[in-house]
């Protein structure tokens, strides 16, 4: 940021995680009452931008995310941008008065105060002047999911905490004037009400984001002599409507997202006034806190903890240097459903975290009288011996489910902030590539002569194309193999629901899928009903050290295989990803030679599936 620095609202965030944070960003404390420009500001958060995209685009587990490259935001942030106009452009239809927002043509409007010597700075992203005071509209590339999803289920039916008022915009129930318990207990209401205020969690960081804001304004106010305007001033986050579906209209070769079939808006805006009123003195102590870190700026070690927010896309960016004291493989975080923590012999819990705090780093640092789970005993003596757990009755019985030919399918999508095309919705994991392999009998199946697959050549709608020939490839007898069956199935009901003409056969093919997975780890319910016991139908079936406690196919691949994706030019999901994004800007014969790459990539993927199960039928004969 140059030499203009304050404390913006992305930093109050990052620098509240822990003190050496703080002195890790090197930050220059004689700097600290300085303004910074729009552009500055903007430029500091873009980081956080693509990691709240991220953040619906993939599961904390996602492994495709160690490696996020700066072309990953290039290409996202466009839809990002038009995220916030949108929500401008809607806004004059749930509120009164005058709007500021980031147009082209207007630049946002901004707070700031000193306090203690540190200036405190943000922008807002929509800016609603009214009679009274004005409101403070904060846009977030994020969907209602993570805030409607806040609810109990009543007669099979979800209740959340939030509901629609009259004005069309979100309300908690509390704010309604309403008899909550009609809605949802009062108790079950309070339990999620305080998921708001778990400022890692899914709904509470935007929250505490907009706390935040809160804050800073509230103290320019007071700061102007404005005091009187404190409780006059409203707070709304506008997030994407999850229940939004696109009808496919256009003007000049751009989607127009106008209200749905179903009445819905893209928008929704939901008043959190309320809520970050209650983060106040939160803030407040989080700002002392902060104040003292910025005084000492000290280097040292930390100890670890959630505000880390480790394999997460929204992780710390120096945990790659606070993380070096675990080792690289079977470390602690190795052991599987490790989260829910380790009791010793006298039945005290003790957490992940604070374990590694207490220098207990390694998987068997552990003490084996402290692994209440099965699994995590297989995974500590496969890990000091050396030698694979193999259930070969468990494996065997898997693999003679399969019936033949197999059609082993890996899927690449573009899960767009903005549907692109009709019946999508915000989100969308938008299919652009198939790739097949076809094994006609165990072991019979040629790399490259029994390959096929479609890749869509640019952004228009190339859906119908690539379902029809999937369609007229896949028989209907035989076995879709995939590797975890829960992203292919989605994807195919949707394009099921979008493309009646091909419903029946694209059910037919939902139905042929297994799931690879479950013949290297489990499937509870699939063992049982093969005669297994429930203790042992939950087992992993195969367990190596080298998988460093994960079942992706990139960690199983390599012990039945030498096949590898190191050296490849597009590697993993984000690098097709990115890759496709960018079609429409390449000249011809760089377009050509990407395609190509793309092609190779998704090959790579259904080749991997094949030599893993050609791995494990060599493993138990």
């Amino acid at each position: 940021m140059g030499d203009d620095m304050a404390i913006t609202k992305t930093n109050f965030i990052n620098y509240s995680r822990c003190p050496r944070y703080v002195a890790l960003d090197n930050l220059k404390k004689d700097k600290l009452q300085s303004m910074v420009t729009l552009e500055e500001y903007k430029k500091e958060e873009e980081e956080d931008l693509l990691k709240e995209i991220l953040s619906d685009m993939y599961d904390d587990a996602g492994n495709d995310l160690i490696d996020i490259k700066n072309e990953h935001l290039e290409v996202m942030l466009p839809y990002y941008n038009q995220v916030e106009l949108l929500a401008g452009h809607l806004a004059p239809k749930y509120f009164s008065g005058t709007f500021k927002y980031s147009d082209s043509t207007l630049e946002q409007e901004s707070f700031d105060s000193l306090i203690d010597n540190i200036r405190y700075l943000c922008y807002v992203d929509i800016y609603n002047e009214t009679d009274k005071a004005f409101n403070i509209i904060e846009v977030k590339a994020t969907t209602t999911t993570k805030f409607f999803s806040l609810g109990f289920k009543k007669n099979n039916k979800l209740q959340s905490i939030f509901k629609k008022g009259a004005d069309g915009i979100y309300y908690l129930l509390e704010d309604l004037e309403v008899d909550i318990n009609k809605y949802i207990p009062k108790e079950k209401y309070e339990f999620y009400r305080t998921k708001l205020f778990d400022r890692f969690g899914a709904a509470g960081r935007y929250v505490y984001d907009l706390a935040v804001q809160r804050y800073i304004i509230e103290h320019d106010l007071m700061d102007n002599n404005e005091e009187d305007k404190l409780n006059k001033v409203k707070y709304y986050l506008a997030v994407l409507n999850a229940s939004y579906v696109f009808d496919g209209k256009y003007e000049d070769g751009q989607p127009v997202y106008d209200t749905d079939a179903f009445g819905n808006e893209i928008i929704a805006y939901i008043d959190l006034t309320n809520v970050t009123k209650d983060y106040m003195d939160k803030i407040d102590l989080d700002r002392k806190r902060l104040a003292g870190y910025i005084n000492d700026l000290k280097a040292d070690e930390v100890p670890l903890g959630d505000y880390c927010e480790f394999k997460k896309t929204t992780k710390c960016k120096f945990c790659n240097l606070c993380f070096t004291k675990l080792p690289e493989v079977n470390s602690i975080m190795a052991y599987l459903d490790g989260h829910h923590g380790f009791k010793d012999e006298k039945g005290i819990k003790h957490e992940r975290f604070d374990l590694i705090n207490e220098g207990y780093v390694n998987m068997l640092d552990i003490p084996e009288s402290w692994l209440s789970r099965e699994k995590n005993v297989i995974q500590r003596r496969v890990t000091e011996s050396g030698k694979p757990y193999i259930n070969k009755n468990k494996i065997i019985d898997g693999i003679n489910l399969l019936k033949y030919p197999i059609y082993h399918l890996d899927f690449e999508t573009f899960p767009c902030p903005l549907p692109r095309y009709n019946g999508e919705k915000c989100y969308t994991q938008s299919v652009f590539q198939f790739s097949l392999h076809i094994e006609k009998e165990p072991g019979i199946c040629d790399k490259d002569k029994d390959h096929y697959g479609y890749l869509a050549p640019d952004h228009l709608d190339h859906r119908e194309e690539l379902i029809k020939l999937m369609c007229e490839l896949i028989g209907d007898v035989g076995t879709v193999l995939v590797y975890n069956d829960s992203f292919e199935k989605t994807r195919i009901k949707e394009l099921a629901d979008i493309f009646p003409k091909y419903r029946e056969k694209l059910l037919k093919i939902r139905d042929m899928i297994f799931d690879l997975m479950n013949i290297v780890k489990t499937k509870t319910v699939m063992y049982e009903e093969l005669g297994y016991d429930k203790k042992e139908a939950m087992m992993f079936n195969y367990y190596n050290r080298d998988m460093n406690g994960s079942f992706s196919i990139k960690k199983v691949l390599p012990l039945f295989s030498d096949l590898t994706y190191k050296g490849m030019e597009i590697g993993n999901g984000v690098e097709a990803l990115v890759t496709y994004a960018k079609f429409p800007l390449m000249k011809e014969p760089d377009f050509k030679h990407k395609y190509q790459k793309l092609v190779e990539y998704c090959k790579q993927d259904t080749w991997a599936m094949y030599c893993v199960l050609d791995g494990l039928r060599e493993c138990v004969k």
